[in-house]
């Protein structure tokens, strides 16, 4: 690790179809002091056959200093590693004949911010992003929308409204980004409910693996 690449050279931990058998991917992004295997355990929540998961590592568990509404500069050169580690990770999808259009972002907390603003700022047709408890980065969240389309990308965004490190106004600002971006966005907030992933979010991203995994989407 370097201070240039944070996140070069981290491990992808992965599950599920092997390569050869692979016909859908889901990247899944842990949040802050978690790990990669540790969130991959969630994965058996969406197991769908058919389906890989890759679940990249942060250096130091952690992929950016600082809070989600911090400035820009304050993130780099961390974001930028951390999508570089992303695309290493869509590039492992692409080696086993999955498309981007077959491929689920899932993430959460710091894993969700980085999720979103991976797909924000390329916009195309992927096969679905669901950021849990988590939403774009900056000051203003809906000028991560400025150009591109997502071509009816299906995204889901939710959090608690008691969550400590997200607020409900930034999981709006967020969907609304992302329907600029002409994604099919459905928005969540729960009552009572912290920093943590429910049964519903759970059933969300079901519905996005499955849609991918078996064929229709």
């Amino acid at each position: 690790m370097s201070d240039a690449e944070p996140h070069a050279g981290q491990e992808i931990v992965t599950s599920g179809a092997p390569p050869q058998a692979a016909e859908a991917a889901v990247i899944m992004l842990h949040g802050r002091g978690d790990s990669a295997r540790h969130f991959l355990r969630l994965a058996d929540e969406f197991h769908h056959h058919g389906a890989m998961y890759l679940a990249p590592e942060a250096a130091g568990k952690a992929w950016f200093p600082g809070p989600a509404d911090a400035p820009d500069e304050r993130r780099a050169p961390w974001l930028t590693s951390a999508f570089s580690l992303v695309e290493r990770t869509l590039d492992r999808a692409a080696a086993a004949g999955v498309a981007p259009e077959r491929t689920v972002f899932v993430g959460f907390s710091q894993g969700a911010s980085v999720a979103g603003a991976y797909v924000a700022a390329d916009p195309a047709r992927y096969g679905g992003l669901a950021m849990l408890a988590g939403g774009l980065l900056g000051p203003d969240p809906v000028a991560a929308a400025d150009s591109g389309s997502l071509e009816g990308t299906p995204v889901f965004v939710g959090c608690g409204d008691e969550d400590p490190y997200i607020s409900p106004d930034r999981v709006r600002a967020t969907a609304a980004a992302f329907r600029a971006l002409d994604a099919d966005v459905t928005e969540r907030v729960y009552e009572g409910v912290g920093h943590a992933v429910n049964d519903d979010e759970i059933a969300a991203v079901d519905a996005l693996v499955a849609a991918v995994a078996d064929g229709s989407a």
